[in-house]
């Protein structure tokens, strides 16, 4: 097979599942909200991102475990099954216009994505080997940027289509069929997934408990030079990109004058800059993990959020700042995935895998916190201050202390 089609079923496995994600929480954002009074969208907002994000902070250990216990190819087959009928729930929802039946199945997805991503991630490896580790999490990242956006995308038309139409019912069918079509597809992708796995573990003592999992998977953990650091790294990362994702809708309007539609332009951009990061740090990896790029990348994020804070742009100038921004988050990003991969071997990934994500979505909860305190406290202008310092202290923190990217060899 092609070195690059046997990527294919993954690859757009991933794409529809995301895809999907992101399309059913806009369409939640948009049309949801019309059923509910006007003061009620940010607790929507709010509670639909909680409800994705809380299963992944409560479910990981069960996902670690999956991931170790059974073959990674069936679970994410299982998983992309099972979207189908929470999609069916989802459209049920929307044509009684049921807030709670939408709720439901948007906690469902968030179950879901939460069961298979260690599998996910984790068969990365048994695709491509160790040489194409780099690469495989590159792509992935790329893509899964890049569904972000058409889904986000896709859910404003979809939900402006009563432009079009004469009956709204014609809106809520095309919006049912691209959710329950887009499921079907992802499943069907997903039976092409045919890796050469190592052999599941039998029922493992691992814990469920979301508390002391974390505890347990970071003592096993100390013995990787570096790989508790590469957790804090991916961790930070996502608390800084939801910072300034948060941000850009206060210093957008605030700072810069710009309307909702320009607003929205740039943070397409962002996502954009974020995945040709994670894909070019794939690709100039050439078959192996340079950590080096974890530096470069911190210190591109600094000097763009540097010159943000210190020359107060225009429009046109903050616009490429912040794409630079992104572009160094995605190097930033990916060797450290990469590094997971390719030191942490056999069935352990997955509960790694898991760990990491549990510690990624407690960091994605702190970073609401700490935008809440420090905007309502001083300004937008403020919340990239905080940015720029834990940038810096990130970056150093990784110099230091993971393995071939600054003092340690």
């Amino acid at each position: 097979m092609n070195k690059r089609l046997k990527w294919f079923p993954l690859f757009s496995t991933n794409f529809m599942g995301v895809l999907n994600d992101n399309l059913l929480k806009t369409l939640i954002g948009f049309v949801c909200v019309s059923w509910l009074s006007p003061d009620s969208k940010a607790t929507l907002v709010s509670v639909a991102a909680a409800l994705l994000v809380l299963p992944y902070i409560f479910l990981s250990p069960w996902a670690g475990k999956l991931a170790k216990e059974y073959p990674k190819a069936k679970i994410i087959q299982w998983a992309k099954l099972s979207e189908i009928p929470i999609m069916v729930i989802a459209a049920l929802g929307f044509m009684l216009s049921n807030i709670y039946v939408v709720m439901i199945s948007m906690f469902l997805m968030g179950l879901q994505s939460c069961l298979y991503s260690p599998s996910k991630y984790g068969i990365i490896r048994d695709i491509g080997g160790r040489g194409g580790i780099s690469f495989g999490t590159g792509a992935m990242e790329m893509i899964t940027f890049v569904a972000v956006l058409l889904g986000t995308f896709l859910g404003g038309f979809i939900s402006d289509l009563d432009r079009y139409f004469s009956k709204p019912i014609y809106v809520l069918l095309v919006l049912c069929a691209v959710l329950i079509l887009l499921a079907v597809v992802g499943w069907f992708a997903s039976l092409g997934i045919h890796p050469q796995e190592t052999a599941p573990e039998d029922d493992s003592d691992d814990t469920l408990n979301p508390f002391l999992f974390p505890v347990k998977w970071y003592r096993w953990s100390k013995q990787i030079s570096g790989l508790n650091y590469t957790v804090l790294g991916l961790s930070m990362f996502w608390l800084i990109g939801s910072m300034v994702q948060m941000n850009l809708y206060i210093y957008c309007e605030d700072f810069l004058n710009l309307s909702n539609t320009a607003t929205g332009f740039i943070m397409a951009l962002v996502a954009v800059g974020i995945g040709v990061g994670c894909y070019v740090a794939g690709v100039i990896s050439n078959h192996q993990v340079k950590t080096k790029l974890v530096t470069i990348g911190g210190v591109g994020m600094t000097i763009a959020m540097l010159g943000i804070f210190v020359m107060k742009p225009d429009v046109t100038v903050f616009t490429i700042l912040i794409v630079v921004f992104a572009f160094f988050a995605g190097l930033f990003k990916i060797p450290l995935n990469a590094f997971m991969q390719d030191r942490v071997k056999g069935r352990e990934l997955g509960p790694v895998l898991a760990y990491n994500n549990q510690m990624v979505f407690v960091a994605i909860l702190f970073s609401a916190g700490i935008f809440s305190v420090i905007e309502g406290q001083f300004d937008a202008a403020m919340v990239f201050v905080a940015i720029l310092f834990i940038t810096i202290l990130t970056t150093i923190i990784a110099f230091l202390k993971i393995p071939g990217a600054g003092m340690r060899a």
